[in-house]
This record gives structure tokens, sequence and C-alpha cells, in this order.
């Protein structure tokens, strides 16, 4: 047996094959893991903070609190079934009632220039004197409402007026416009007296009156009670003058007003004291 090497065939070159370094594979697997683990760990990590997120939306939204006085929503977790409290409610105060008290409230004012008895005596109206001494003319529907006393002696007619009166509906005279007529008490002590009714409505009596040469004062009282009223005033002149007198009253009851216009002093001898034109009831 011969130990030389049989010769290589022709044509066909020798490979060595040569085994990889252990250290470089490692090196090269650890590269390739951390190319890919880095992206890998941020995606992972943004999957939980959404899911982390979601979380906690749906919780608070469970359990937000709903608003004082709102009831909840369908749906909701609020038990429809359950027993509701009533609502107390407030009981309306009962409106005051005011019980009515004896009042008297007077003023004296200028008279306008004309008077229109009809239209301000809604319930009576009565001028004096353009008929006769003791004469009355008056609302032939006010029912009496209005009342004068017993005339004094003393008693005298007169045109003095500087303000001028009308009527129409009147008895015994129907109608009358431009009136300046009226009467007059000349000594002292003496005047007028009327009276009409009182109750508990509001009521309003105006009394048109004159004063020559003298001093007056009117009085004014309730039968049912309360304070008596008075007003004084004088007038020196020889010429009338005039006020109009607006006393408003209210009363505890069924009674009447009474009204006293007197001749407190006389300046002069030709009939110096009170007069008495009209008066009206509204």
């Amino acid at each position: 047996m011969s130990d030389r090497t049989p010769p290589e065939k022709p044509g066909k070159e020798l490979v060595l094959r040569r085994e990889p370094d252990v250290p470089a594979m490692l090196l090269a697997d650890k590269r390739s893991w951390r190319e890919y683990a880095a992206p890998g760990l941020v995606i992972f990590l943004g999957v939980l903070a959404v899911i982390a997120f979601g979380l906690v939306v749906v919780t608070r939204g469970g359990d937000e609190p709903q608003p004082a006085g709102t009831a909840p929503a369908l749906g909701g977790l609020g038990d429809p079934n359950a027993a509701q409290l009533p609502i107390p409610l407030q009981s309306p105060s009962p409106s005051p009632s005011f019980a009515p008290v004896d009042t008297i409230a007077i003023e004296r004012s200028a008279v306008p220039e004309r008077v229109n008895l009809t239209a301000e005596g809604t319930i009576d109206w009565v001028h004096w004197g353009e008929q006769g001494t003791y004469a009355l003319e008056r609302n032939a529907n006010g029912g009496f409402a209005i009342l004068e006393g017993t005339p004094g002696p003393s008693r005298a007619r007169h045109t003095l007026s500087p303000e001028k009166y009308r009527w129409t509906g009147g008895s015994p005279l129907a109608s009358a416009s431009g009136v300046t007529s009226g009467v007059r008490a000349c000594d002292a002590g003496s005047g007028f007296t009327l009276s009409a009714p009182a109750g508990t409505r509001d009521s309003t009596l105006r009394l048109y009156v004159g004063l020559v040469s003298g001093s007056g004062s009117l009085e004014v009282k309730l039968s049912t009670g309360g304070k008596v009223v008075r007003d004084r005033w004088e007038q020196t002149g020889t010429s009338m003058e005039t006020a109009v007198y607006t006393v408003s009253y209210t009363a505890t009851g069924t009674g009447k007003i009474s009204l006293k216009w007197i001749t407190d002093e006389s300046f002069s001898e030709d009939c110096g004291g009170v007069a008495l034109q009209a008066a009206t009831l509204s």
C-alpha cells in the first residue's frame, strides 16, 4: 500500500469551511434584540396608558355626583320606584283685615270760578237761596242725604258770591247756571248746621261757604265717635271771601256726620258773619 496522497481530480476547487466565531454571534444577536425591543416597549407602554385612561373615564363618569335638586337621568343608578318625599309648600298668608276707625280730615281751599253741582255731587247736592231766603234747590234723586237743621232768625239771602254755580236734575228748580246766590247768618252765635250719612266706606262732603266782616268756625264730628275737628278764619273787609271745605270721613259703623258753620264774631252791624252757598256729597 502506497502512502502517497492521491492526486485531486482536475477541474474542481477545494473549498475549506470555517465555523463562525461564537462571541461574534452572540454580539450580533444582542444588537438585533435591542433594535426591536426598544420600539416595542414604547408601543406597549402607550397601549397601557390608553387602557388606564379609559378605565378612569368610565369609573368617574359612573360616580359623578348629580347637582343638588336634579333628578337622576333615565338609565342612571337612581331607583325610579323609591318613595318620593313631598316638598313642603308654604301656606299663603291671610290678607290682613283692617277694622274701620272714626276718622275726619278737612281741607279749606279756594273755590273754582264755576262749580257744577250735578257732576260733583254723585250721591246728593244742595244749593241755598236761589228762590228765596228759606229756599233749597237740591238733587231730585239725592234721597235727602244732605239735611239742614232749623234755620235761625237772623238768616238773610245774598247774591255776593264771586263764583257761579250750575246744576241739572234739581228740585224744585230743575236746572240753573251762573247762580251767585246763597244765605247769610248775621249775628254772633248764629249760623248753619248740616248732617249727612256716615258708614265704613270713605265719603267726601264739600261745603261751599263765605264770610263777610266777621270770623267764623267750622266744627265737624261723627256720631259713632272719634275726635271733633275744628277750623277758624276771619275776614275784615266788606266784600265776601269764599272757600270750600273738603271733608273726608269714615265711621266705624252706620251713623252720621254733623257740621256746624257758626259766626264767632261780627265786625259790622250790616249783617257781618258767615254765609252758605252749596254742599255736595260723593
